[in-house]
């Protein structure tokens, strides 16, 4: 009798434990930033190119929705051949993730407010180009509550999850 309670005993903290265990695990899997489908995150982007006689400080904030479109705004400073810019402005985007971090954008929209003063061509230098025809390859790794965000042709930028 002793030794079907200690079995039954025994039996029921190892299920117990097992639910625990099961519990936790699917808790990381749905709330890990990185397994969600989309995600939010604010930065703060320098860049200093000599080869460009380009210089910028700006604040940055990306959206990844869930459902494939995305969103990233930059407001700063740009100075480009010993001329200063402000820059307002924000970029819409479509977006399919490929292996490996990838991410496709495509459908590349930007949208200006009044106080920006920064042309196109100065932006597109180093930092964006909103190429509609083929669109732009960036790729994301997460690393804890934060994301490095790396382009072919622009800086690579660290932002933070809010």
């Amino acid at each position: 009798m002793k030794l079907r309670n200690d079995i039954s005993g025994k039996l029921i903290f190892i299920l117990s434990a097992g639910v625990v265990l099961a519990i936790v695990i699917l808790c990381f899997l749905l709330l890990s930033p990185t397994k969600k489908a989309g995600f939010d995150c604010t930065g703060y982007l320098i860049v200093d190119s000599d080869a460009f006689n380009f210089s910028a400080g700006l604040n940055s904030y990306l959206r990844m929705g869930s459902e494939g479109k995305g969103y990233f705004n930059v407001s700063g400073t740009v100075k480009s051949n010993a001329v200063s810019y402000h820059v307002e402005r924000s970029y819409g985007f479509d977006y399919q993730q490929q292996k490996d971090g990838i991410y496709h954008l495509t459908g590349i929209t930007m949208s200006r407010r009044d106080a920006d003063n920064a042309s196109d061509e100065v932006m597109s230098q180093v930092l964006i180009s909103p190429d509609r025809a083929h669109g732009r390859y960036i790729k994301i790794k997460a690393l804890g509550n934060a994301f490095v965000l790396q382009g072919v042709y622009s800086p690579s930028l660290m932002c933070v999850q809010n």
